[in-house]
Formats: C-alpha cells, structure tokens, sequence
C-alpha cells in the first residue's frame, strides 16, 4: 500500500472516530435536554434524522443507504483516478462525512444531528460532525476546480 493511501485511510478512520463519538456523547448527555453554547446563536440538541440534507427522502432509510453506498463508489473511484493531492484531501473528506453518516443509517436507523445555529434570529438546519466533512469538502473541492479551470484558461491565452 503507498504511504498517500495509507495516509488517507487513517485520516478517514480518524475522522470518523471523532464524528462517532461526538454522536455517542449526545446521544447520552442530551436526551431531551438542549445544551446552549452561545446564547441566541450556538446550541446542541439531539435530533435524528431519518432523511438527508434538510429532511430530504425522510424516512426511506433503504433508499438513503443506497445512494450513499453509489456515492461513497463514486468518491472511491475518483480518489483512485486523482492525481492532486488537495483534490484527493477534499474527496477524502466528503467520503468520511458520508460513511459516518451511512455507520448511523445501518446501526440506528437515522442520523444524529445535533449542532443548531441561529442566524439572524432564524434556525439553521441541524447537523452533525459528518455533515461538516461533507461540506467543508464540497467547498474544497469547488474551490480547487474552479482554479484549476481558471489556469488553464489563463495558461491557454
């Protein structure tokens, strides 16, 4: 196994460690309960969700996993093709995100989400850690797309 790959693998599985336990530690302390971080803006509350982003396909768990396990393909297959290293990082992230979310469908049966935002005195979606990885990966990963395009354009004027 090369050192980049096994490098990734124990960067995914210390990623995942961490979303797993942040969900375990929720689901115990909180309960019902709502731990307020910063008042009016920041708090934690235990959620599960049986959807997708924003409640999408709630409910239908066996279709969830599904796409999950055709993304998490996808992604594989893509790290494998890649040859940038900030492109594989961002994959690597999405990929954590989504296998610590599809470790909640399989054994609980939804996921747990439980960090709540207030901005402008409206209440953002509730997420998780995993979400986060999605995300911030996502962000990455456009970011290093658009710039690769942009030099290219450049470079071919």
């Amino acid at each position: 196994m090369k050192k980049e790959t096994r490098n990734l693998i124990i960067i995914m599985i210390i990623l995942i460690v961490i979303d797993q336990i942040s969900k375990i530690l929720i689901t115990n302390l909180l309960n019902d309960n709502v731990l307020v971080i910063i008042p009016k803006f920041l708090k934690f509350i235990y959620v599960e969700n049986t959807g997708a982003a924003f409640g999408i396909l709630s409910g239908n768990i066996f279709i969830l996993i599904l796409i999950s396990l055709g993304l998490i393909y996808y992604i594989y297959e893509e790290i494998k093709r890649n040859k940038s290293s900030k492109v594989v990082f961002s994959y690597t992230l999405v990929l954590s995100g989504a296998l610590g979310n599809l470790i909640d469908r399989i054994f609980r049966g939804y996921v747990v989400d439980f960090v709540s935002f207030t901005l402008f005195n409206k209440e953002m979606a509730v997420f998780n850690i995993a979400d986060s990885y999605i995300t911030v990966g996502v962000i990455l990963l456009l970011y290093f797309l658009i710039k690769e395009f942009y030099n290219e354009r450049v470079s071919s004027k």
